[in-house]
């Protein structure tokens, strides 16, 4: 069988959305690899489509890698590492269309803010390469057994899962203690994932902290026996769509035109839409107003979209 390589080195949610490429490229006859950074691998531990591939920073590539060829590899990092590793892994590279100009661009102009995702430039690739696009919703599995030890250890419970983690602060909605308030009131029970930091802003936080705690399969198994999730515009927030949980995607310096919002049909979106939204391409920096009125969100309008988002959906 032919070998196909997904090059995505980082971050956790743009991992989470390289899956969108694994199975038009079985369908299409490939045996499919993923190289990334360790610890993102584990995210597709249950995942039978393909073979991950974790590569440590600053070291050597793994002799797995070594001993493999590729027909196609197609390179949806695009930057200086992945161009060293041109020179290293041999075989047809194909690269995507970040549409990098344009986003940047967008930051200060208005008129250049459009739809984009950056899944549906990710899919693009395959087009150079012969392989049929296929859907632009990213897919991770897990393991039935995994939810089943989840579940035990949760219950089957009326939860929400929230991610209250962000790179950075101008991504970090500052009211989920107010939010996981009003969702217990109205019934639901709280539980929050994300890594050690995360555990550390939620600590203070109503409901089950699970941050720092699980691995990331066991965050994907959770996402998935959540009814719903809320959380910023970051990696878990991709982490959810991709175990198909409906979301809540709350935006603060950031914007839907740069690539990494939900599809409708996925959950909802927040953004105030200011003239000063998005403030940087990544949400870097500080607020230039110093109030970060981006995310001066009330909690019931939070909690209004995520009931209204579980009753549309049907959620159990």
């Amino acid at each position: 069988m032919r070998r196909a390589l997904v090059v995505r080195l980082s971050s956790l949610g743009d991992v989470a959305l390289s899956s969108v490429l694994f199975e038009p490229l079985r369908r299409a006859g490939y045996e499919v690899y993923l190289l990334t950074y360790e610890p993102y691998g584990s995210l597709f531990a249950d995942d039978t489509r393909v073979s991950v591939i974790e590569l440590k920073r600053g070291a050597p590539l793994p002799d797995k890698l070594k001993g493999l060829s590729f027909e196609l590899i197609l390179d949806i990092h695009k930057n200086l590492k992945t161009l060293r590793l041109r020179f290293k892994i041999r075989g047809r590279w194909i690269t995507y269309d970040k549409d990098s100009l344009r986003r940047r661009l967008a930051v200060h102009f208005n008129s250049l803010r459009r739809r984009f995702y950056i899944t549906e430039a990710y899919l693009k690739v395959l087009s150079k390469a012969g392989v049929p696009a296929w859907d632009p919703k990213p897919k991770i599995e897990v393991s039935r057994e995994r939810l089943g030890r989840l579940e035990k250890e949760l219950g089957k419970g009326n939860f929400v899962a929230l991610g209250v983690g962000a790179r950075y602060r101008k991504k970090r909605y500052p009211y989920f203690g107010e939010l996981a308030r009003l969702l217990m009131e109205r019934g639901y029970d709280v539980v929050y994932v994300g890594n050690e930091e995360d555990g550390r802003m939620a600590s203070s936080l109503p409901g089950l902290n699970l941050c720092g705690r699980l691995s990331l399969t066991d965050v994907l198994a959770t996402l998935k026996l959540a009814k719903a999730f809320v959380g910023n515009d970051s990696g878990l927030l991709h982490c959810a769509r991709a175990v198909g949980t409906p979301a809540v995607q709350i935006y603060g310096g950031t914007h839907p035109t740069l690539g990494f919002s939900l599809y409708p049909e996925e959950g909802r979106i927040i953004l105030k839409n200011l003239p000063c939204q998005p403030c940087d391409i990544h949400g870097k920096g500080s607020c230039r107003h110093g109030d970060y009125r981006c995310l001066e969100i009330e909690p019931q309008e939070v909690a209004d979209a995520l009931e209204s988002l579980i009753h549309r959906t049907g959620v159990k």
